[in-house]
């Protein structure tokens, strides 16, 4: 069943990923940016879906700091966590959300709630002594949301986050003001980001530390 749903989200969310990695400053400056920021993460690992896949793709971060890919969700990324484990960060940075509010099941916000508090039992288990932190799910552009009025709900996934959160004795960081502050640095897709996103996006994970 998994394998059959996860078909079926990979069609709906396939990254642009031309339009991911568009920049405005040189590139000297891109190098410094990304070296000055990367620099504090490199014992860390991040774990999400094609939004955090983009840390790679825009060459953020090392593609073995980041766990993600287009279709994860909190149930899919359970997988994951053998491979997590071998690598022993000391922080795991998770996004995930904006797939899971997609899934075709009779209550996503549950499921959702579900696979994601096993998800961060089973992290503590296996890595007692890693940091982790619950990253809220970037809101979309108004195009995106007519297109797919499901991105309605990401305020109650935030929620969802929030209060997991806090029962699990984890961190949670809101990356959604960085989207709402910086409008023009969607993709042309209006739900992923260009490379200068991610940039702020380590910044702001960097105050959390």
């Amino acid at each position: 069943m998994k394998k059959i749903i996860a078909g079926f989200l990979m069609g709906i969310l396939l990254l642009g990923m031309t339009a991911c990695g568009k920049g405005t400053g040189t590139a000297e400056e891109d190098v410094a940016k990304v070296t000055d920021g990367a620099a504090k993460f490199e014992n860390s690992v991040f774990i999400g879906d094609s939004l955090t896949e983009g840390f790679a793709f825009n060459e953020i971060l090392p593609q073995e700091q980041v766990i993600a890919g287009a279709g994860a969700t909190a149930g899919f990324s359970y997988d994951d966590l053998d491979a997590l484990a071998e690598k022993k960060p000391d922080q795991v940075f998770i996004m995930l959300g904006s797939v899971d509010i997609l899934m075709p099941v009779e209550d996503p916000q549950e499921l959702f709630r579900e696979d994601l508090t096993k998800l961060i039992n089973r992290i503590k288990e296996e890595l007692p002594g890693a940091e982790i932190y619950l990253q809220s799910i970037t809101p979309v552009a108004q195009e995106a949301l007519e297109q797919e009025p499901r991105y309605a709900g990401i305020g109650e996934y935030n929620g969802i986050l929030k209060e997991v959160a806090g029962q699990s004795a984890v961190h949670y960081v809101d990356i959604g003001v960085l989207a709402r502050e910086n409008p023009a640095l969607y993709a042309e897709d209006g739900i992923h980001f260009q490379k200068e996103f991610y940039q702020l996006w380590l910044q702001k994970l960097s105050e959390s530390l």
